[in-house]
């Protein structure tokens, strides 16, 4: 079963290990409004597919309105970033390769929820950004917004 982890109003199941596989990937549950500042990595090429809802991407200039069967991909070190626009859960894939970037942050910085779990965390975690921020510059990730 994979390992789960709440961050930023989204649920992340872990379905593959950077370290043992090469690449991360993870599906995550957004709630409403829930998405990733901008933020850029020059070490990591990431992608999503958009399984349920909507999810606005800013990827650079451009404005992407992503629904289900959608793929984006962000070129390395393209300033980019997401949000559930939809009114209710969104669902999607997120590929990194090599991924070890934001698989570390993402332990790091979330909460480790019981595997499969899918029980919003009451109440919500507490998050200092100004924290996340230097973890995620200690791992290569840049908080740009």
């Amino acid at each position: 079963m994979p390992e789960t982890f709440y961050l930023m109003g989204m649920i992340m199941d872990f379905h593959s290990s950077s370290k043992e596989d090469g690449y991360f990937l993870c599906s995550a549950i957004l709630s409403s409004g829930a998405g990733a500042p901008p933020n850029r990595h020059m070490n990591d090429q990431e992608s999503f597919f958009v399984q349920k809802g909507q999810i606005e991407f800013t990827v650079g200039n451009e404005t992407i309105l992503a629904e289900k069967g959608q793929f984006v991909k962000v070129p390395r070190g393209e300033v980019h970033s997401f949000r559930n626009t939809s009114g209710e859960d969104a669902e999607m894939l997120i590929l990194n390769v090599p991924g070890s970037i934001h698989e570390n942050v993402f332990r790091t910085c979330g909460t480790k929820l019981a595997p499969g779990s899918r029980e919003w965390p009451k109440p919500e975690p507490e998050l200092d950004m100004a924290w996340v921020a230097r973890v995620c510059a200690d791992e290569g990730l840049e908080i740009v917004g």
